[in-house]
């Protein structure tokens, strides 16, 4: 097993326990906003006791991926936000297709711009795994009933707009790599990305307190950012590594995001005893055929 399969599949596995940090979250009635403010100075501190070093720094500004990190860091918060209002109106099943089809856009890219093959056995893996997730993404219980009164036309900038944000995301991330910006994974870029990110959430924070929205912060808000933090700082880490071992981009992507859900409900399963219902078991079943003709 070579070292880049073994690093997609920490990758995975590190995406998958990030899921199950924010089930907690609902069982702990976590504050979301605080423990993911707090989750991104975590990443930042995570990231540098991991470098050796604390990297921020004035001189920083200089480097070439430094507005990058920035925008992405903003980018990062406001996904975020917007993903977060989507489930309100939309459930958690719409929400998260259109945030893990984002695997399509590096993939496009990747083949119609960096020239990476496009076989048969590909592109049906690709079809199939956007499938997977659908399925693996259902829950029979957030089915709309024909009463419920139907979501105002208006909102459906939300998940349009999580699919817009997660592909602006995967797609800046692998440019960076493909471009030689940030490089094998620069943890300085990584560790600059959140502090942004975690400046974003500072001032939608005092943005809230002005508007007079004052919610207490708590103990267990700090330890679930501390919980959600380092596995999230790794999550994009080890996700630049996989894209700078040389697998292509249309490969790492739909692999990335089809492991998340498929292990995502092994370990929903595992832990809390979720129920695996039929759809869960098509989605796992198609997930294990779209991996293998991606990588074929």
């Amino acid at each position: 097993m070579s070292v880049a399969v073994i690093i997609l599949i920490l990758c995975i596995v590190i995406n998958s326990l990030i899921s199950l940090v924010f089930k907690l979250f609902s069982r702990f009635k976590i504050n979301i906003f605080y423990a993911i403010l707090i989750n991104y100075i975590v990443c930042v501190i995570t990231g540098s006791l991991y470098l050796g070093h604390m990297p921020l720094a004035i001189e920083s500004v200089k480097e070439i991926w430094f507005p990058y990190s920035a925008i992405l860091g903003f980018i990062f918060v406001i996904v975020f936000t917007i993903y977060g209002n989507s489930v309100k109106y939309f459930g958690i099943v719409i929400s998260t297709i259109f945030q893990k089809m984002s695997m399509l856009s590096p993939a496009i890219i990747a083949i119609a711009v960096f020239n990476e093959d496009l076989n048969w056995s590909k592109a049906i893996g690709i079809a199939i795994g956007i499938l997977s997730i659908i399925f693996l993404s259902y829950h029979k219980s957030e089915k709309r009933e024909n009463s419920a009164p139907a979501i105002p036309k208006k909102f459906w900038f939300l998940p349009l707009s999580v699919f817009l944000g997660s592909c602006i995301i995967d797609s800046t991330l692998f440019l960076m790599e493909a471009k030689k910006i940030a490089p094998s994974g620069d943890i300085s870029f990584v560790i600059h990305l959140f502090f942004f990110a975690f400046v974003a959430g500072l001032v939608l924070l005092i943005l809230q307190l002005v508007k007079g929205n004052r919610v207490r912060l708590e103990k267990k808000d700090i330890i679930a950012g501390i919980c959600l933090g380092i596995p999230n700082f790794f999550s994009i880490y080890l996700l630049m590594e996989v894209i700078a071992s040389g697998w292509d981009a249309s490969v790492v992507f739909p692999i990335n995001n089809v492991g998340i859900l498929s292990c995502s409900a092994i370990m929903g399963f595992i832990i809390f005893r979720e129920h695996i219902t039929q759809s869960k078991i098509v989605g796992l079943i198609m997930a294990i055929i779209a991996i293998v003709l991606i990588s074929y």
